[in-house]
């Protein structure tokens, strides 16, 4: 596995790669979101089931608003980010619809503010998907050679940088009705 600087990983998903970056507990997955093929692989990659949607993160709200109609976040989303916190809110009419889940439409997002994925989310100009760097129904690993040996026959690059200093892949709740779905 190759390791590469922000910029270089920004080219690299916009030629439809997908890469592992450390965030800020645990590596994820990435891809370009609006690229489906990117993203049916790291579902293929991972043996996630398709109907479990994952997350989208960001640098800044703008880089959303053709994922969630961002006039709609409410206050308690506004005042999480950047942070550690992932919200489900409802998709845009132009989110694609392998970013949603198909019974609620709903769109998982979060505004980092770890300083490797805010840079890659910026020199990408857009989101990207953030799922954890593990196989479906194991624990994520911290450990970059771990991770190396899990996915090196799938993924070709890791992005530098260190992980941040939360213990725990982010919280995840429901902006409408404010339920913890994942603590």
């Amino acid at each position: 596995m190759q390791t590469i600087d922000s910029y270089t990983a920004s080219n690299l998903l916009h030629d439809g790669e997908i890469i592992i970056y450390p965030t800020e507990s645990i590596y994820g997955i990435g891809c370009d979101p609006w690229n489906e093929s990117s993203v049916n692989k790291i579902y293929e990659i991972k043996n996630r089931p398709s109907n479990k949607p994952m997350i989208i993160v960001g640098s800044d709200i703008a880089q959303i608003e053709k994922l969630v109609d961002v006039r709609s976040l409410n206050r308690s989303v506004i005042d999480s980010w950047p942070g550690h916190s992932t919200w489900l809110i409802p998709s845009d009419k132009s989110c694609p619809p392998w970013l949603k889940d198909a019974i609620t439409a709903k769109v998982a997002i979060r505004i980092s503010e770890h300083e490797t994925v805010k840079k890659l989310c910026i020199d990408f100009g857009k989101p990207l998907i953030s799922t954890s760097a593990n196989l479906s129904e194991v624990l994520p690993s911290k450990d970059k050679a771990e991770i190396e040996k899990i996915f090196s026959s799938s993924i070709e690059y890791i992005v530098e940088g260190s992980l941040g200093g939360s213990e725990s892949p982010s919280i995840i709740r429901d902006m409408l009705t404010g339920e913890i779905v994942r603590s």
